[in-house]
């Protein structure tokens, strides 16, 4: 893994030096992640969460507040005035810190931006004039010759003297303790501004937010006894290797379904398609002035559309093909991964082959037969992903390994506390009567140290040729994690089998404490893979 040097210090002295993979901190305007070979660079730092990525691909977690960030020929410098590491965080004193700035906050003392970036109050006008340097009178001296001589009349003795006195008079027992307040003062703020910091750690949600709002979101926390839990804990996903290059040393990259269309074409691929039921309508795009100029897509009206049809249809045959393709090829070429001259081979070959009838089939729906032509292409992309993400973790080219954790809060649309041994303090209540009874079942069991409601694009996925949210995670007494996707009766279907696919390809490859389970409520026809609930229920007392 390629990396960078790094130093980190505040007024206290150097905090860490050494070689790392990524900085990540929050400056005056947004995040910022710092990697290697990073252009020369100078910002500002603002208040928030920050980590590094070291080398051996473990991260370590801090609070950053106000200074300055630097990159220069490749090295990275951060002064900062607080800096402070997760583990060195009193929990204690930060929430009695947390406590006092709310007071100061509710009798405005903080501004809304003041809270937001942590920049400093500004300070007051000192209630004593500032002591002024006496420096001795030119005597009439006349204006200068040259640049040279005009400090020449200025008397160093007596400027080093009148230095040299008042930092005799900064080390006095005056003025010591009033410096000392000041920090302390300085520092309950800063602690304050750190607990706010950690209560919305590993939680991209609240990140997400301006922090005016954030308060106003229904927020969970993990109960206290799971929270170490959570805070060991990293569920492992695939990641892609990225081989080193001429651009990159090489690194590991969270694995995106995308990834996988690589080598993907439409030369040599069926057309077999079913063009039957092809929706025949009309639309039509227009950039209209009270749309603010933008395009939109307008369904054609009823005699605009006769009109249309008599146009088209007193066109030559090739010309009603050509314009045929055309209409389709400009609807297809907004997919992604398929290659525009492919596609439009692709629509050749396919139009080409048809009979008259089907060609003045065709003519009628020529945007309804695009529609079909696209699913017919994203199975084909589906496949494909499939039969590459097989391969390349056949080869280790897809690897698995510890990384999502799970977030200290959760802010899910509708939520409920009524059943025990939940990891938060409420869980979803979007859920169905099947995980309702699964849920039920998993509080009677002694073995079972806690569950949780997964949330769908919020909370852990299962990364692979597709990208699979489990409805329920569970973990025992003995540490094994098990990952549940509750199905009714009516969906043993072709998603089904592909969940089941990647969960148990997921399972294999991520080790000895993790399981996955496709559970149906009876045992009645099971897909290959699945589980009915008794055997289910069975299966986790023996874990």
């Amino acid at each position: 893994m390629s990396t960078f040097p790094l130093r980190i210090g505040t007024p206290d002295g150097l905090l860490y030096e050494g070689e790392v993979a990524r900085l990540v901190c929050r400056t005056i305007n947004g995040d910022l992640a710092i990697l290697p070979r990073h252009c020369n660079y100078c910002t500002a730092l603002g208040m928030g969460e920050a980590h590094i990525i070291l080398e051996d691909g473990s991260r370590k977690n801090a609070a950053c507040i106000g200074g300055m960030l630097s990159v220069m020929n490749g090295t990275c410098h951060v002064l900062a005035t607080t800096w402070e590491w997760e583990e060195d965080i009193d929990t204690e004193r930060a929430e009695d810190a947390r406590k006092r700035a709310e007071a100061r906050l509710a009798e405005g003392g903080l501004s809304d931006k003041e809270y937001r970036i942590g920049e400093p109050v500004k300070p007051q006008a000192p209630e004593q004039p500032a002591e002024q340097i006496t420096l001795p009178d030119p005597q009439g001296a006349s204006e200068p010759e040259s640049a040279e001589d005009d400090f020449a009349w200025l008397d160093d003795k007596s400027i080093e003297e009148e230095l040299e006195r008042r930092r005799e008079q900064a080390q006095t027992p005056e003025t010591a303790p009033k410096a000392d307040t000041m920090l302390d003062a300085a520092a309950e703020v800063e602690k304050a501004y750190t607990d706010a910091i950690q209560q919305t750690s590993n939680d991209p949600v609240m990140d997400n937010l301006p922090w005016e709002v954030r308060d106003k979101v229904k927020s969970f926390q993990v109960n206290p006894q799971f929270r170490e839990d959570i805070e060991t804990l990293q569920i492992p996903q695939f990641f892609l290797k990225i081989e080193q290059s001429l651009f990159t040393d090489g690194s590991l990259e969270l694995l995106d379904k995308e990834m996988l269309a690589e080598g993907f074409t439409l030369k040599g691929k069926a057309y077999d398609i079913d063009f039957a039921a092809a929706d025949d309508e009309i639309r039509e795009i227009d950039v209209r002035e009270q749309d603010g100029g933008l395009p939109k897509v307008f369904k054609m009206e009823s005699a605009e559309q006769r009109y249309f049809k008599e146009w088209f249809n007193n066109l030559p045959p090739e010309s009603r093909v050509r314009q045929c393709k055309d209409m389709m090829f400009n609807q297809l070429n907004k997919l992604n991964m398929v290659d525009a001259a492919e596609l439009k081979a692709y629509i050749n070959r396919i139009v080409d082959d048809m009979d008259k009838a089907q060609l003045a089939a065709m003519e009628k729906a020529p945007l309804g037969y695009a529609a079909k032509i696209r699913d017919k292409i994203e199975t084909l992309l589906e496949t494909h992903y499939r039969e590459t993400f097989d391969k390349w973790l056949e080869t280790e080219r897809v690897v698995c390994m510890p990384s999502f954790r799970l977030p200290t809060s959760i802010h899910p649309a509708s939520n409920t506390a009524i059943y025990a041994r939940s990891l938060y303090t409420a869980e979803d209540g979007d859920m169905n009567k099947l995980e309702q009874k699964l849920i039920v079942e998993l509080t009677a069991l002694p073995n079972v140290r806690w569950w949780h409601r997964n949330i769908a694009r919020q909370g852990f996925a299962i990364n692979g040729f597709i990208k699979h949210y489990p409805d329920i995670l569970i973990m025992t007494q003995s540490g094994k994690l098990i990952c549940a996707e509750t199905k009714g009766e009516h969906l043993k279907n072709d998603d089904s089998r592909e969940k089941i696919a990647l969960g148990q390809a997921w399972r294999t490859s991520a080790g000895k404490d993790y399981r996955y389970y496709m559970v149906f409520e009876n045992d009645e026809n099971l897909l290959p893979g699945a589980v009915s609930m008794s055997q289910f229920i069975d299966t986790v007392k023996a874990l």
